[in-house]
């Protein structure tokens, strides 16, 4: 796998490549972003690069050196991950003192930090000597996809890298050139938000059957159905599985909010990002009017962004009742969210 082999974020794989071909890759780098959009695999065809016997711009996937990258069994190049919750201190100084040793068969020893964000306080500490001053001979790569856990000053000497959820056209392209059929290609990356990982990773039926559920519930709001039972499923689970859950199916409604509104207009079939639910959202062309499709649309969008900001159920649950044309909800019920 080289460069052009990594899905999305393009931006940062040509300022990777420039800097491989000035020779001037930062000795510290920081990849930020969400997770599954090729932050782990881009750090390992960074490592090839730079140990790569043929080329100076990319990996070549040939040599002997990123071969054994690839397997995971070159010695120069090492993961630190997790234990448990934490990157132990004892890692990292392991860490430190291979630093400082001269490669035993590369170009520079890589040391890829995922999960950066687990560091503990003395992991951190450890990390930050040798980054204040490190040998010219290695390189760390530091991956997290919250970087507002990383120390300020750990960050301060890391060239930071951001990277973007990858397009739904992107998404879909790959996995249809894996043999998935087209529309259900185009579905998976509506539901996974630019996630290839995930993409990868889901059961088609999984993926219905949150289809399904969020179908039920954005018919239920066209009908102005009482969400009472919506509400329990999501009422008595910990918050970061509602809040993940919540957002896909806040997607998935917005999506069958943009089909219904493309029925409306008369638009070309071709375009429904749910062409299997077709003959179901005709069943509604005649239950809100254009304007009120809009406006529940931007509702939607509004309670995705929301769920982006805050963990406040009180205030998820408001979104969903804002959905219905609500300006009250009652607080009594809330309380026990």
């Amino acid at each position: 796998m080289g460069f052009d082999d990594v899905l999305g974020n393009s931006r940062v794989r040509k300022v990777l490549r420039l800097a491989l071909q000035k020779g001037r890759v930062p000795n510290s780098l920081l990849f930020t972003g969400p997770e599954g959009v090729g932050k782990k695999s881009l750090a390992l065809v960074l490592a090839k690069a730079i140990n790569c016997l043929k080329r100076h711009d990319d990996a070549c996937d040939e040599c002997a050196a990123c071969r054994a990258i690839e397997a995971g069994r070159f010695p120069d190049v090492q993961e630190i991950k997790p234990e448990g919750q934490i990157i132990k201190v004892e890692r990292v100084r392991e860490m430190r003192q291979l630093a400082y040793l001269r490669p035993m068969a590369g170009e520079k020893r890589v040391f890829i930090i995922t999960e950066a964000e687990k560091l503990s306080d003395a992991s951190a500490n450890t990390l930050l000597k040798i980054l204040e001053e490190p040998p010219f001979f290695s390189q760390f790569i530091l991956i997290t996809h919250n970087p507002d856990l990383i120390l300020s000053t750990i960050k301060s000497r890391c060239q930071i890298l951001p990277f973007v959820p990858i397009s739904k056209a992107e998404i879909a392209g790959a996995l249809e050139e894996k043999g998935y059929p087209e529309d259900r290609a185009r579905i998976i990356a509506l539901y996974v938000g630019g996630n290839f990982g995930e993409a990868l990773d889901l059961e088609w039926e999984e993926i219905q059957e949150k289809r399904r559920e969020a179908w039920t519930i954005f018919r239920s709001f066209l009908k102005n159905e009482e969400p009472a039972s919506f509400l329990r499923n999501y009422g008595f689970v910990r918050r970061s599985i509602v809040r993940d859950d919540l957002e896909k199916t806040l997607k998935i409604m917005a999506s069958f909010c943009r089909d219904l509104i493309l029925v409306k207009e008369k638009g070309d079939p071709g375009l429904l990002l749910n062409p299997d639910f077709a003959g179901d959202i005709r069943t509604l062309e005649n239950g809100w009017s254009l304007e009120q499709c809009w406006r529940c649309l931007g509702r939607i969008d509004a309670a995705i962004s929301g769920l982006n900001r805050y963990m406040n159920m009180s205030l998820i649950i408001s979104a969903f009742y804002s959905l219905l044309g609500e300006d009250t909800y009652d607080r009594d019920r809330l309380s026990r969210f």
